[in-house]
Order: structure tokens, then sequence, then C-alpha cells
């Protein structure tokens, strides 16, 4: 018997574990504790505001709440009780939409925004759309800094975004200019890797014609954040992830998987080592720094 579909407006939190990929590749059974201990969290904390959890994917939960006043407030009492932890720290997003319910699957495009807002939330921090802003903006416990028009991947116009906590307490998380910026940034690395790529494909062909041509595989190492502070560790992470995505695009370059490049982090095995392990001709390294409001990302591409 096919499930019963239905479509009704729905607040839609969406949350994860800031560095959870790099605490499972330190220590699986920690990395699975911490997992399990988030549903633990999560599970009493939205009952008690009216929700419930309606997906699990790894490290991240998603949720459904009558109201986007439930849902912040449950995300309000996790950041609360979360505050003190070291080891378990979230990043969360709202969203209030239109949302499809097929037995104890949900989608639609207010599940797809949250999902997309989530990673502009630092650790620990709550980022909300502007419909979800709208229905709490006259709540006087809460407190809303506006984060700007962010442009998000597969969602079609632009979304007032909000980062919001108690009065006194919310801050704008780092990454807070428009998405447009951070995939300028990007856009910009991942020229430059392909420029290499064609210059070191015509050395390899016009200098060496006994080499074995152009690089066709690449591996992209897990940026190395400099900036001295561990909070920005997602940051690093989150453009490794994106810039794996935008050479990806190509069909004519293989690139490995973030899953696969992550095992790679702090690993003192060398480039040839790692190239050898993974199966690829070039690999590409570099770092994010943050210097006040100013993110630089240095890169370069070895063959391997």
């Amino acid at each position: 018997m096919a499930p019963s579909t239905q479509r009704r407006l729905a607040a839609i939190m969406f949350t994860d574990i800031v560095g959870y990929t790099t605490l499972m590749a330190e220590s699986e059974e920690r990395g699975l504790w911490v997992r399990e201990r988030h549903r633990s969290v999560l599970r009493p904390l939205a009952e008690q505001h009216n929700g419930q959890i309606v997906d699990e994917n790894g490290d991240e939960l998603v949720l459904s709440f009558p109201s986007a006043l439930d849902a912040v407030s449950c995300a309000l009492a996790v950041q609360t009780e979360l505050r003190d932890d070291s080891e378990l720290q979230l990043r969360v997003g709202v969203h209030l939409g239109d949302v499809v319910f097929e037995g104890a699957r949900i989608y639609g495009d207010g599940v797809n925004v949250a999902s997309r807002i989530r990673p502009l939330a630092g650790p620990g921090g709550i980022c909300v759309s502007d419909e979800v802003y709208r229905s709490i903006r006259n709540q006087t416990d809460i407190e809303a800094i506006a984060l700007g028009r962010q442009e998000l991947k597969n969602v079609g116009q632009p979304i007032e975004v909000y980062a919001v906590g108690r009065p006194g307490e919310v801050t704008a998380p780092v990454l807070h200019a428009p998405a447009t910026l951070l995939k300028r940034v990007l856009a910009v690395v991942a020229i430059a890797a392909l420029l290499a790529l064609g210059v070191w494909g015509w050395n390899r062909t016009v200098l060496a014609p006994r080499s074995s041509g152009p690089i066709r595989s690449i591996a992209v190492l897990p940026l190395e954040n400099l900036s001295g502070d561990p909070e920005q560790e997602y940051v690093a992470d989150g453009m490794t992830e994106a810039l794996i995505g935008e050479l990806a695009k190509l069909g004519s370059l293989s690139v490995i998987s973030r899953t696969s490049v992550m095992g790679y982090k702090h690993s003192d095995k060398s480039l040839p080592e790692i190239a050898s392990e993974l199966g690829v001709e070039g690999v590409l390294e570099g770092a994010v720094i943050r210097e006040g409001d100013q993110v630089r990302v240095t890169a370069q591409l070895i063959d391997a």
C-alpha cells in the first residue's frame, strides 16, 4: 500500500556536528558516540517543543515543527544544553516553507532551503530564513543579526538569512558575506588549478612527449586551517568540500570524493604516497587563513 502524501506548511530544522568528519577519521568509536549523543540530546528537546525527528543521515538530523517559533525555541534550548560541551557542537539551520510529507519521508523546497541555510551557521550557531525571522521578530527573548541576502545552492532566488540567539549572546558567523563572494574565491582557485592542469598538459605533451600525458585525475586534500583558531576548522572543511564540487563539474577531470580525502586530514604521509593510494595523477593542497574580516585561500597543484 502506497504511503499517504500530505503537503503543508512546516518549520524544518537541519542540524549537523561540527568537525564530525575529522573526528571519525581520528576515532570511529568516538565519532559514533558523539553522533548518538547528538540524537539523544535532540530527541527529547524536539518533543518538548512539539517537533519530531523525521530523518537521520550520518551526523545530520532533520526535524519538523508546526511553527517557526517552536523550531527556534528548540534550537535555542539545544544551544543552551550544549553551551559548555567541548565535544559536541552543532550547526543549526531553520526555514519555514511548503513541505511534502510522504510516509516517513519529507521533501520539497522548504526542506532544501533549510539544508542550505545550516552551513552558514558557525559552531554552536543558529541561522534562519527571512520567513522564520518574520515569525519570531517580536519575541523579546530572541535576538537576530541580519546576514544579508545569500545565494544558496539549488535555490532559485537569494534568501535573506539571520543569525539568532538569546539577547546578548548571538554573534554573526565568520563567513557572513554573501555566498557569491565565496563562490568567486572558489572559482578563482578552481580556475588557477585548471590553468595549471592545462600548462602541465602542454608541458608533458610538448616538452616530454614520452610522459603519460595531461593530468586527468586529481585529489583535493583538506585545506589546512592556518588562522590559529581551532573554531575556524569548519571553514577550511567547508571550502575543501566546495572546491571539490567546483572541480567535479568538469567532465574531463576525475576528482576524488570528499569522503575519501578527509581521511588524509593532518596525515603524515607524503604526497606521492597519498596519490598512489588514491590512484590520482595530481594533488591540490592548500590552506585557509582568516585575518579579521578577510579570508585568504592559498593552493598549489602538485604533479604526483
